[in-house]
């Protein structure tokens, strides 16, 4: 938990960082009374990164390792973050919240297979202002998470598999980033775990294709639970059906509970979990123990 004065370092391992999408965002952490720190490099750019791999590198490994740092918070997503797992001083990196979703998902699940803590919700460039912001249900959601750990019961819908409920530790978040990892010394599994998945911006035919690369993988052996959630402009052509027979075809064989519509992803509600942490999947939702 985050007390006042927190200092928070403010990172962008993937995509450049644009400051007047951001501003509001640490606005916001001085308002509920934390001190952000802005990595070095910050507003780099390469390419469509924030600057060269080594400096974004270079700024992952200080706000993970640093002792005079509470937090650590995504800018933003887009691409990239995969790029650094491999440079990161594991055996430094100290317990404390890591914030984002999106591309930070290559980091969460990195993080959660050495047994440490992040937060799977809003960046920073969506906390507040601007057309991807999200709700105020979901910032008063991430506040109650990092100052008092207090998390939110997640509602669903049931869509196949028994009703439940079943138990084990939280992990996935974006579909495509977790794809991505197939085959790399990162990749993805959900052994005895729940897993939850969002995306935006993806045809139903690529939906299909990365789910089908995790199965294929061995990504979702032994999974317990599925909880599926926002897939923003995803569902087009043939509408929201096509989703849901994608769903069907390939998490039915599973014989575990798999729900839908969970708020979490590039939604404007994307309430804030404990990735890695233990949590209940039943037939209307999420809840932790």
């Amino acid at each position: 938990m985050l007390g006042p004065g927190s200092r928070i370092a403010v990172v962008a391992p993937g995509g450049a960082v644009l400051s007047e999408r951001l501003r509001a965002g640490i606005a916001c952490l001085v308002d509920w009374g934390w001190q952000p720190v802005l990595a070095p490099h910050l507003y780099d750019r390469h390419r469509y990164l924030a600057g060269a791999l080594p400096d974004r590198a270079t700024d992952l490994a200080w706000a993970l390792t640093a002792t005079d740092i509470d937090a650590v918070w995504f800018a933003r997503g887009g691409y990239g973050c995969a790029q650094v797992l491999a440079t990161i001083p594991w055996n430094r990196v100290l317990r404390r919240p890591v914030i984002g979703f999106s591309d930070a998902t290559a980091l969460q699940w990195a993080m959660a297979r050495r047994g440490l803590p992040s937060v799977h919700g809003p960046v920073l460039t969506t906390l507040m202002e601007g057309s991807a912001a999200v709700d105020d249900d979901s910032r008063a959601a991430i506040r109650r998470l990092l100052a008092r750990g207090e998390s939110t019961p997640l509602a669903g819908q049931h869509i196949c598999g028994p009703p439940g409920p079943v138990r084990g530790r939280l992990v996935g978040g974006n579909l495509t980033v977790l794809a991505s990892l197939a085959g790399t010394c990162e990749q993805f599994h959900a052994d005895d775990a729940i897993l939850f998945l969002e995306d935006v911006g993806e045809k139903p035919y690529r939906i299909e294709r990365m789910l089908c690369q995790l199965l294929d993988s061995g990504g979702l052996r032994g999974v317990r639970g599925v909880a599926l959630g926002e897939f923003v402009d995803c569902a087009t052509g043939t509408g929201p059906s096509l989703l849901r027979d994608i769903w069907l075809d390939h998490l039915a064989p599973f014989h575990v509970p798999v729900i839908e519509h969970v708020p979490v992803g590039h939604g404007k509600r994307n309430i804030a979990v404990n990735y890695g942490a233990e949590v209940e999947l039943h037939s209307a939702g999420l809840r932790w123990p």
